[in-house]
């Protein structure tokens, strides 16, 4: 069963057909949808004006069972599937882990059933959630504060530690830069959604922020050739130091991450 209501959902035919394919899927809900038209200018004759579509999509994916695949390749899949004109952002939960968490008050769950659309649902045994309400008991505000608090503290001592036992290691330096980062938007997401991801690749953290607030694309812009390869050094440099013995970075490199402007 596929539910339209007011949205146009740009590649839903290919989208689905894809989704359907590499998980058991059983509904999608729309979370946030951006729109961007790329159009090249050419000015040398003859031309050819050629605009193109690029969706980017955050998805709520409910499949009856959990998805297997790793998060990070299922969005590299999609996106080269649908020659990169449309890219996903998905949060995925199984159906039977759907109804307990609502069942025993899930605010973020709560908010998505009550205020997102439905792309697609196979029946309707979610369809008796859409009316629930999230809780604000005093319990849960003591919850999200706690939360905010501890990981904002475990992200202060990362980034204390960084120019006291990193001076020389400027992959590590990066490395740590990068888990208290994790830290902080980890922090955010429970604070503004009560939201506890199952990925945690440093991008994907961020773009889920850039919901709420706009201090991802304001620290972290990336107008520039150079202002891009910082962010990659930030969001990588836990990898390159798992897997490569030599410092992959220069002292400048880990200056500038470490003063990103």
């Amino acid at each position: 069963m596929e539910i339209d209501k007011v949205t146009h959902y740009p590649f839903k035919d290919e989208l689905l057909c894809f989704l359907k394919r590499e998980i058991p899927l059983h509904s999608v809900y729309v979370v946030s949808i951006y729109k961007q038209k790329e159009k090249q200018k050419i000015y040398l004759s003859p031309s050819c004006a050629n605009p193109q579509l690029v969706i980017t999509y955050t998805l709520l994916l409910v499949s009856y069972k959990p998805v297997s695949k790793r998060l990070g390749n299922l969005m590299n899949e999609l996106y080269h599937k649908m020659q990169r004109r449309c890219e996903v952002y998905p949060i995925t939960y199984s159906l039977s882990s759907v109804k307990k968490k609502m069942n025993a008050g899930n605010n973020f769950l709560a908010r998505i059933m009550s205020q997102t659309d439905c792309m697609y649902k196979e029946n309707e045994i979610l369809s008796g959630f859409q009316n629930f309400k999230p809780s604000y008991h005093r319990v849960v505000y003591e919850r999200i504060e706690s939360h905010w608090k501890n990981r904002m503290a475990r992200a202060r001592y990362l980034l204390s530690i960084v120019d006291v036992d990193f001076k020389e290691d400027y992959t590590a330096k990066l490395a740590t830069i990068h888990h208290a980062l994790e830290q902080i938007c980890l922090g955010l997401l429970y604070v503004f959604w009560e939201f506890s991801p199952h990925h945690y690749a440093l991008s994907y953290l961020l773009y889920l922020c850039g919901h709420f607030t706009d201090l991802p694309q304001r620290i972290f812009p990336q107008t520039t050739y150079g202002l891009q390869r910082q962010f990659y050094m930030l969001c990588n440099a836990h990898h390159i130091m798992q897997f490569k013995a030599q410092n992959e970075f220069s002292e400048q490199d880990g200056f500038k991450a470490h003063h990103y402007k």
